[in-house]
């Protein structure tokens, strides 16, 4: 009988504890379900506001469609405003819109939604952005211009990566998203099947299509060659085309190619291209002279912009500048130009201002009120060593102007080669004085011979030994950046898509420099 007492005593505890457990579960289980209900319903709630916000954003979208680089706008929605037939169930909406350039030719349109309710203040505001073209870039314009990548090494994001080469110093100043992001350089050299001994002097990649232009003094020798470089093994002459006296530098817009022609006969040459192996000499055009007994330039580089070819010179006594309207190939005029007083280098335009490298004294000038034709210099920047070092390269993107110029022969190292203007809104005019407004430069004993940049890195051709292809960081410092050794002496630097395309000076040599 005690036994079975105990027995019983257990049970009723065992019972006891099973029911408090159970009654323990059901409360975590109803807690469970509770905050699962409550979390569905928020998550609803804000999936709800968040799709009516942007029902209200895709209403009032028209009113952010043609904005332009810098220009802010915003618009406030009241509660009561109706929506395909139905009053808006959300407090105070707010949409602003922020605009800024996405390369040298489209527009990036940041947008941001509020709505002042409770939902949508826990989750935060709804942010995209929208890419367009930029309107004045007509289709022409775009074909010629090329089409890069904001960003070469990273597909999906940017500044995330560091290098991987032997010879390469890290940047400090790069942040790993991860300990794996890294950026792999692959550089192929493609041999033009063309005669060694030709002078190559300029170079346009499209689609996989190099247009090269030439300049020798065999009066049979072609000006311009379009080669095949999709394989790269194995690249094939599509065509060429015997102009006259040789080309300097080109431009490619669309289905024509003009020349910077080193003649005095004829200083701008057009070639169309009706298919890419039957090149035409469309047109010739000569400058006029400033008075009838002036022997004429020969022309040294050349750039596309809106309908109209800025064509740069040989010191001579008229305008080493030229603004010619090409709207009508047949009839092209000449609309303006500046005297520079020395060889003009590289160009680069865009609205109503133009950038000049030249090889005087003034060897980075600005033009203003190109489109009138009126043209006048605006600025000019003439650093420290001009009398032996020439400028060379421009490059433009976004924001940002660089300048680069050759060494001069020996390296002096007060004596910098580049130059970067990062506080520069070039693409508005309200750009600073060059003198005077912040930049950083750096000394690269070989020059520069070719600049591209991205939204992460600047990218260069230089003569220095060893270091023929470098990429910098944006404060263009030579300490941090990683050089790479080509066997030929670069002749310049340009891009396509997301390779980077560099012309040999010694060899019938193309260097096609991809990122993974």
């Amino acid at each position: 009988m005690h036994m079975q007492s105990m027995n019983q005593k257990n049970n009723s505890g065992l019972i006891l504890i099973d029911i408090l457990l159970a009654l323990a579960l059901g409360a975590f289980f109803i807690a469970c379900i509770t905050y699962s209900s409550v979390n569905a319903e928020e998550l609803f709630e804000t999936a709800r506001e968040r799709d009516h916000a942007l029902d209200l954003y895709d209403a009032h979208k028209g009113e952010f469609e043609d904005m332009m680089p810098y220009e802010f706008r915003n618009t406030v929605i009241s509660p009561g405003e109706s929506l395909s037939g139905r009053l808006s169930r959300l407090a105070t909406t707010t949409i602003e819109a922020y605009a800024h350039w996405y390369g040298n030719d489209r527009i990036q349109t940041d947008i941001r939604i509020h709505a002042d309710t409770k939902f949508m203040n826990r989750a935060g505001p709804i942010m995209f952005n929208a890419v367009r073209r930029y309107p004045f870039v007509d289709t022409m314009d775009s074909a010629g211009t090329p089409v890069c990548s904001v960003d070469f090494a990273s597909k999906e994001r940017t500044g995330s990566y560091g290098f991987q080469h032997p010879v390469v110093v890290p940047d400090p100043g790069i942040r790993f998203s991860e300990p794996s992001a890294s950026l792999l350089v692959s550089i192929v050299p493609i041999m033009l099947p063309i005669d060694p001994s030709l002078p190559l002097t300029d170079m346009e990649v499209r689609n996989n299509i190099a247009y090269v232009s030439a300049d020798s003094s065999i009066v049979t020798d072609p000006d311009l060659l379009v080669v095949d470089i999709r394989d790269v093994h194995d690249p094939g002459v599509l065509s060429s085309i015997h102009t006259g006296p040789g080309i300097s530098a080109i431009t490619l817009v669309g289905h024509r190619v003009y020349g910077a022609a080193a003649s005095t006969a004829a200083q701008l040459h057009i070639i169309r291209f009706d298919a890419l192996d039957v090149p035409v000499l469309e047109k010739k055009y000569q400058i006029p002279l400033p008075y009838a007994t002036a022997t004429p330039p020969m022309a040294s580089s050349i750039f596309y912009d809106a309908d109209k070819i800025y064509l740069g010179t040989e010191k001579w006594d008229g305008e080493e500048l030229s603004v010619i309207d090409v709207t009508d190939t047949a009839s092209m005029k000449r609309m303006g130009g500046v005297e520079v007083g020395s060889k003009v280098m590289d160009i680069f335009g865009r609205n109503k201002s133009v950038y000049l490298a030249t090889a005087g004294e003034q060897q980075l000038m600005r033009l203003d009120s190109i489109e009138s034709g009126d043209v006048a210099v605006a600025d000019n920047f003439n650093p420290s060593g001009w009398e032996r070092q020439e400028g060379k390269s421009i490059s433009v993107f976004e924001d940002v102007l660089r300048f680069g110029r050759t060494a001069g022969g020996f390296n002096v190292k007060r004596d910098h080669e580049l130059f970067v203007w990062a506080t520069s809104t070039i693409h508005t005019g309200s750009v600073g004085s060059l003198k005077d407004s912040g930049y950083a430069s750096s000394d690269i004993p070989g020059g520069i011979y070719g600049l591209v940049a991205d939204r992460s890195y600047l990218y260069a051709a230089s003569r220095a030994t060893d270091k023929e292809f470098r990429i910098f960081s944006h404060s263009a410092s030579a300490s941090t950046s990683a050089a790479f050794l080509l066997p030929a002496a670069p002749q310049m630097l340009t891009c396509d898509g997301d390779k980077l395309y560099i012309l040999a000076a010694t060899a019938p040599m193309i260097y096609q420099v991809s990122f993974k």
